[in-house]
């Protein structure tokens, strides 16, 4: 097995890998034929999270300060995607756990925070974000949920819908009104006095039907008065920071169940032989699934900077955790609609390849553009901030764009007390800067590089000149550049460490052409395009995760 870039941030994802097996096979600890059987039941994948809760998966949600291992979000990020190759809802009932935790870590009390500390470590438990509204939905500011001041405490009253793990969450964050403002306040629907706080019926749905979605309805609910986080009055901006970190997550689950529907994918096209030949020596069939692997290679390192940047360069991640949660499940989800048309009619099958484990994939992986922001809501946030990048007067403190690439350090540890509430940073996008509008040479990138280079220049011309509000299609026009930029870094900052298909450059020319060329531009240029599918083969062959830094999988 050739591994060159030895990423320190794998290690754990690496461990959890082996402990829960090959998902291929039936009597894997988690395997794709338990997991579907749990998804036609809809019903949690109860094993599954029993493993996971053996092996430790919830002290990575527990900073070490309250006796946890969560250090740097590009450890987490890999986990997620291991997890994630297998089934979205763990991911899922994980992610709303940390959602719920995240506030609690940067602004709670000493006591809520050992609290939940010890709940997580201890039990294992659920936590519930519980932001959403029936009549707001992703508008904060409609938020109808009050916490009334009522003696030395408050009452909590409202309903929040659309909230995973409401039927089993041990701890809950809720946005609620507190006068004039909203605030985050931290509940124990449990022990509270009954009928105060009442558990809503499951919601079904289309995909991650073992997830528990639903709700919590709160009548004059009494919480004591440290149940507000501090600050208090600025709920919406510890709301909207808090989901800094999770959307950069969900990049990674979007990252691990496009790996999976590659990996069925060519897994067929190898096996499945039409006119005398396995259909993956069909130009077309090869070139789509080729596609697929650069796709996944840019999500990849959208996700990893942005996981990065978390802990080096945390002003920055108000924008760039929504490029990554509007980028990368736009090319994973493209990645399951590639793969679905190699498999054909087995995509749409419930049995059959990998236990039918393609068909839950396809309908789970939807999820990751919708929730905790629409692609659209991800859109305008992107461009408010380009907006005021436009009209900053002064630049912002620069940031070490070599570190944000550079796989082989860890990022530094996160230190939660030190979050500040944070929802825009007119410091501009470094990266972009860098690569982009700058002058740095890269002669492997190829003519894509000058063609993106005029696209940057044309649209910072147009967001200086305009003093109109940035509109999506410039928002989407920078996500492209992002992630350009961040394929560059990573290429630039790892080379020397990469495996040899991947040192010379190829996939990087090939990445920057399919971006430039509007996304779904298939690699015409055999010979940038023969090494990168012999990598990508080999990569199947020898058990590796799809990625720029190889872990091994179980299989």
């Amino acid at each position: 097995m050739t591994v060159t870039c030895e990423a320190p941030a794998l290690a754990a994802a690496r461990d959890l890998e082996r402990a829960l097996g090959d998902p291929f096979r039936a009597d894997a600890p988690v395997s794709f034929a338990a997991l579907v059987a749990h998804d036609e039941r809809e019903e949690p994948p109860a094993d599954a999270f029993a493993a996971l809760r053996a092996w430790g998966v919830h002290a990575h949600l527990v900073p070490r300060a309250w006796g946890g291992r969560l250090a740097s979000f590009d450890e987490l990020l890999a986990l997620v995607r291991v997890v994630s190759r297998r089934d979205l809802v763990l991911t899922t009932g994980l992610g709303s756990t940390a959602l719920a935790a995240i506030p609690v870590w940067a602004w709670g009390r000493d006591e809520q925070r050992a609290e939940v500390a010890d709940l997580l470590l201890g039990a294992g438990a659920f936590g519930s974000f519980a932001v959403s509204e029936r009549d707001a939905g992703s508008d904060f500011h409609a938020t109808a949920t009050r916490a009334d001041a009522a003696g030395d405490g408050y009452l909590l009253r409202g309903e929040k819908w659309l909230i995973g793990n409401a039927g089993r969450s041990s701890f809950a964050v809720a946005l609620a009104r507190t006068r004039p403002s909203l605030s985050l306040v931290y509940v124990r629907p449990d022990r509270v006095p009954a009928g105060t706080c009442r558990r809503l019926p499951r919601v079904r749905t289309l995909g991650l039907r073992g997830h528990d979605l639903g709700g919590l309805a709160f009548a004059d609910c009494p919480l004591p008065a440290g149940a507000v986080l501090e600050p208090a009055g600025r709920g919406l901006e510890m709301a909207l920071t808090t989901l800094q970190y999770t959307r950069t997550m969900v990049a990674g689950m979007a990252l691990g169940a496009a790996d999976t529907a590659l990996r069925l994918a060519l897994g067929w096209g190898r096996s499945r032989r039409l006119y005398g030949r396995p259909i993956l020596a069909i130009p077309a069939v090869r070139d789509l699934l080729l596609g697929s692997f650069l796709d996944i290679l840019i999500g990849e390192c959208v996700a990893m900077v942005a996981a990065r940047a978390l802990t080096l360069a945390p002003r920055r991640t108000s924008l760039w955790a929504a490029v990554a949660k509007y980028v990368v499940p736009n090319l994973c989800e493209r990645v399951a609609r590639d793969a679905a048309a190699v498999l054909s009619a087995r995509s749409y099958l419930r049995e059959g390849v990998a236990a039918g484990v393609f068909q839950k994939v396809a309908r789970d992986v939807a999820i990751t553009s919708i929730f905790e922001g629409t692609q659209l809501v991800q859109l305008a946030l992107i461009a408010a901030q380009l907006g005021q990048v436009a009209r900053a007067r002064t630049p912002g403190a620069p940031v070490a764009t070599d570190r944000l690439g550079d796989l082989s350090a860890p990022a530094p540890a996160w230190d939660p007390p030190a979050t500040r509430p944070r929802i825009g940073d007119p410091g501009g996008d470094d990266l972009v800067e860098r690569w982009l509008l700058g002058d740095e040479a890269c002669p492997e990138a190829g003519p894509a590089l000058r063609s993106l280079r005029g696209r940057a220049a044309g649209l910072r011309a147009a967001l200086t000149a305009d003093r109109r509000p940035v509109d999506l299609a410039a928002a989407r026009r920078h996500c492209a550049l992002h992630a350009a930029a961040c394929c560059l870094q990573v290429w630039r900052s790892n080379r020397e460490r990469l495996a040899p298909e991947a040192a010379g450059g190829e996939w990087l020319a090939l990445c920057l052409e399919r971006l430039a060329g509007g996304g779904d531009v298939p690699p015409d240029r055999e010979e940038l395009a023969e090494p990168v599918a012999r990598w990508m083969l080999r990569q199947l062959d020898e058990g590796e995760l799809f990625s720029v830094a190889p872990l091994e999988l179980a299989r």
